[in-house]
């Protein structure tokens, strides 16, 4: 029973509060993006901050109707109330420490950046840009459909026949898949990359520059927070070189990433990752099978279908 109640705080913790109405809840969590993101380069003067993500907040407020836009307000009016607000007031009773009001800060921003754009919305929103309903988000990707490329450089540590080496290279990805729901996402592709080494013989000795191809076919789970996301990824390896293309060793790879998505650029979301990689090639019967640790960062471009 302790277990269990542990458990369950901890799931409560963890959990987001959100507006209980699609539309209304869609544009906090593009506005919480914005304000995140823009607290992320650092916040200075309100004022100036919420200049600068206006025109971004406008792309998302000018799709959502008036009514649905007051709605937001008076929820995010209700949780800082709730949570102790008004912010200057809860900064001055918690110590004058801001690691203490974080959830306040971060409401008080929404609420500003959304008072601005909806005073703004009448005489900018262009004509062109309709109301949605539902709306759905444009800084958020729940339920749709996405495609993911990738690419970057890679150091390698490899194992096999009793000797270690360092490699070098680097691959690019494509995958398609699915985002589920506001953390959760699916997706299946191709990575391609290219090695180069030097590999050393018996004796220890260097011999000449053989270059590689390694193919994966991943299964890539990812966990998305507001701006930042995991993944860990399966799947299956072929790997070749210039001295035999005809033969394919297959292996198995598995790997886990850390990364982050910008803001919306035009139709699709940059961001870099960070990831590490476990692979194991299976050689042909009387061969040594070939262990390899990669370390690397990648782009990344999220593009909604």
């Amino acid at each position: 029973m302790r277990v269990a109640a542990i458990a369950l705080f901890v799931v409560a913790a963890c959990a987001r509060t959100l507006p209980p109405d699609p539309t209304t809840a869609a544009l906090y969590r593009d506005l919480e993006r914005q304000v995140t993101v823009g607290g992320a380069a650092g916040w200075s003067i309100d004022r100036l901050e919420i200049e600068g993500l206006l025109s971004d907040a406008l792309g998302s407020v000018c799709r959502v109707d008036p009514l649905a836009r007051r709605s937001l307000a008076t929820w995010l009016d209700e949780q800082i109330a709730a949570n102790g607000g008004p912010l200057e007031r809860a900064y001055r009773e918690r110590g004058k420490r801001m690691s203490r009001v974080k959830l306040l800060v971060k409401l008080h921003r929404v609420r500003m950046l959304l008072e601005e754009a909806d005073r703004s919305a009448a005489h900018d929103c262009p004509f062109w840009v309709e109301i949605q309903e539902p709306f759905r988000g444009r800084q958020i990707s729940d339920g749709r459909w996405q495609l993911t490329l990738g690419g970057g450089g890679k150091a390698m540590l490899v194992h096999g026949s009793d000797r270690t080496d360092f490699w070098a290279g680097g691959a690019g990805r494509l995958l398609v898949g699915k985002v589920l729901d506001a953390r959760s996402a699916l997706y299946a592709g191709l990575e391609l990359g290219a090695t180069a080494a030097f590999p050393k013989d018996e004796l220890g000795n260097r011999g000449n520059l053989v270059l590689g191809l390694d193919l994966v076919a991943p299964l890539v789970y990812r966990h998305t927070l507001t701006n930042a996301y995991w993944e860990v990824e399966a799947g299956w390896l072929g790997r070749t070189n210039e001295e035999d293309l005809e033969r394919i060793d297959h292996g198995a790879h598995l790997g886990v990433s850390i990364g982050g998505r910008a803001l919306r650029t035009r139709f699709f979301f940059p961001g870099a990752a960070l990831g590490i990689s476990w692979e194991r090639t299976f050689t042909a019967p009387g061969g040594a099978d070939v262990t390899t640790l990669k370390i690397g960062a990648r782009v990344a471009f999220d593009v909604d279908l």
